[in-house]
Order: C-alpha cells, then sequence, then structure tokens
C-alpha cells in the first residue's frame, strides 16, 4: 500500500517537475498562469493533467488544436516515480527520504534543463546544497570533513579537465556549471563514491556517443550537455556505490 502511495507522489511530482524544466528555462512562474498547451494556450482541464494517463488519454496530442506531446512529460513522471521508489526501499519512511526526495527532484530539473538549454542555474545548484547538508547533518554515516574533501576534490578534478580541453582544443569542454554541479555531487558522496560517480558519468557519457556517431557524423566542436550524464553517476553512486566500490577492490585486489 505504501509502495503504491509512493509511486502516486512521484508520478504527481513528476508532472509539477515538468512544469518547472519548462518554465525555469523561460524564467516564467511555475505557479501563473495554469498549465497550458504551449501551441495554441488551451488551458488544461483537470481530467487533462493527470500524470501519465491524460498522455494515454490524449494520444500524445492536445485535445484542442491536436499538436504532438512530448513522450517526454510521461518519461519524467514515471522516472521520478522509480526513483522515490528507489529512495523509500532504502530508507523507508524518514527525513532522510523526503530530503533525497527533494534532493533528486532537483536533480530531475537540473537534468532537462541542461539537455534543453545547455545550462545548469546556479538558483536550483544552490537550492540543491541544502537537502544535502540536512541529509549528511541527520544521516552521519560518513565524517563531514569527507563530504567536504569530496566537493573540493571534484571541483580541482573538472576544472582541470576544463583547462585540459581548452589547451589542446581551443574551446570550452567543461562550463563552469558542471563545475558547480561536480562540488555539489562531491558535497553528496564524499571523495570516494564522487570519483566514482565521475567516472560513471564519463562512461554513460562515452556510450552516448558512441551510438550517436554511429548514426551520424559528429563534429568535434559540437558541444553536448554534460550535467545528465552527472547525474546519471551522483545516482548509481549514492546509491549502489559502496557494492561497486567492494567489488572493485575485491576483483582487483
Amino acid at each position: 500500500m505504501i509502495i503504491t502511495l509512493v509511486i502516486i507522489l512521484g508520478l504527481v511530482i513528476g508532472s509539477f517537475l515538468n512544469v518547472c524544466i519548462y518554465r525555469l528555462q523561460k524564467h516564467e512562474s511555475i505557479s501563473k498562469p495554469r498549465s497550458h498547451c504551449p501551441n495554441c494556450k488551451h488551458q488544461l482541464k483537470s481530467w487533462e493533467n493527470i500524470p501519465v494517463l491524460s498522455y494515454v488519454l490524449l494520444r500524445g496530442k492536445c485535445s484542442n488544436c491536436k499538436v504532438k506531446i512530448s513522450v517526454r512529460y510521461p518519461l519524467v513522471e514515471i522516472l521520478t516515480a522509480m526513483i522515490f521508489t528507489i529512495i523509500y526501499n532504502h530508507y523507508e519512511i524518514s527525513i532522510e527520504t523526503f530530503l533525497l526526495m527533494l534532493f533528486f527532484s532537483i536533480v530531475i530539473i537540473l537534468t532537462f534543463i541542461d539537455l534543453d538549454v545547455q545550462l545548469l542555474p546556479n538558483n536550483l545548484l544552490i537550492a540543491s546544497i541544502l537537502p544535502i547538508i540536512a541529509f549528511i547533518v541527520i544521516d552521519k554515516s560518513n565524517p563531514y570533513l569527507d563530504h567536504i574533501g569530496g566537493a573540493v576534490l571534484l571541483t580541482v578534478i573538472f576544472l582541470l579537465i576544463g583547462y585540459i580541453g581548452k589547451l589542446f582544443y581551443k574551446v570550452d569542454s567543461m562550463g563552469m556549471g558542471d563545475v558547480k554541479y561536480a562540488a555539489v555531487i562531491g558535497l553528496l558522496l564524499g571523495w570516494e563514491r564522487g570519483i566514482l560517480a565521475i567516472v560513471l558519468a564519463f562512461f554513460s557519457a562515452a556510450i552516448i556517443i558512441l551510438i550517436i556517431s554511429l548514426y551520424k557524423k559528429m563534429s568535434r566542436k559540437r558541444r553536448i550537455p554534460f550535467g545528465p550524464f552527472l547525474s546519471i553517476g551522483c545516482f548509481i553512486a549514492f546509491f549502489w556505490g559502496t557494492e561497486i566500490l567492494n567489488w572493485y577492490f575485491r576483483f582487483y585486489h
């Protein structure tokens, strides 16, 4: 029963995150006006605002102008529900669960804004620090210095990557938004899992770039947002990082 409620909560919050993703990158209010079709401005009725189900009932089209609705809307809702379920399975009903749901909701917004406009807004990065600090204080599974060290180490690593990339390719290979986001992730994970998150981020980026390059030629100067890959690395390293590191050390030592 609780899992069902968590899934419903995730779907509802995911619907709200869609609004945040769309409006924050356009510097619009997330509360006004009411949800509407961006094409014809048709104000959505209550039955048109049900997470996932409305998309299915409308067959992925606006009820008024019949313009296609991006499949990303139900995907964000489903993704949020999945993440909330994983958080609940790890922490059950607790303050930690609430804080992690809040943090990873911000992560979802950051991820999709970066995909859209290649930007990681400072206000969202700052907002993400607050639940992290509260989580660290309550959780106490790692020393505070480990978290601070993680933030500093990942910042230095990304600054070096940006400097080396600019030195060899004459373009900014790592934006300051990525550097700040890496610092946030380092603060959450500490230095060991933080490094793992970076490795996972670059590994997932390499796979995606390889897949894209198989279908079309990519310019060396083409910019690919790195925020989404950092989000993937952060999520995996947070929940399964200890197991991955233990497996690695057992396998190679």
